[in-house]
């Protein structure tokens, strides 16, 4: 098979938001993509699936006939997964983590007060 996929250094979905796109890894058309976003003016890490699932049996997209939009995408327009920041902070989720409980405690009062 020889999909077609976009490059996602031209990926910038949803145009609003996103406004420069820094390319850290192209895993091709088996793989994903990963990138550092500009995001209204904050950088965040992106990801996305260069070819979707569904688009694996698509005989047009498997012959390279069709261009994949990936995953996800917005209406057939290839965007990113926009990653939230906390996971880059390594002891956030430490389960021994004092901001780790609080927010699990915050969490729960949040779920029972509603």
């Amino acid at each position: 098979m020889s999909f077609v996929y976009n490059d996602p250094h031209f990926v910038i979905c949803p145009k609003k938001y996103i406004k420069k796109v820094s390319v850290l890894y192209d895993g091709g058309e088996d793989g994903f993509s990963l990138a550092v976003v500009d995001w209204e003016g904050t950088d965040h890490i992106g990801i996305r699936w260069n070819v979707a699932i569904k688009e694996q049996s698509d005989k047009d997209k498997q012959t390279g006939q069709v261009m994949c939009a990936g995953s996800p995408s917005l209406k057939g327009i290839p965007s990113w997964f926009i990653l939230p920041r906390e996971l880059f902070n390594p002891g956030l989720f430490d389960k021994d983590s004092h901001t780790f409980m609080k927010l699990i405690t915050d969490w729960t009062a949040q779920k029972g007060a509603a």
